[in-house]
């Protein structure tokens, strides 16, 4: 695997069971906003996390 700098302001919406990565979606700030708030309401009892994309495995 290759590690591909990301450039603009992309987002990292991440949504965990436990320790377990279950959803990672990347995209542009407004979007992952939007997806962000999704995923709270379809997985109330789950972490989700929103954070700056640095880089994306490839």
């Amino acid at each position: 695997m290759s590690t591909l700098a990301v450039e603009g302001p992309f987002r990292q919406v991440r949504v965990w069971l436990g320790e377990h990565l279950v959803i990672d979606h990347i995209s542009e700030t407004d979007t992952a906003a939007s997806f962000e708030e999704a995923m709270r309401r379809r997985f109330p009892s789950l972490r989700v996390t929103n954070e700056a994309a640095s880089a994306v495995d490839q």
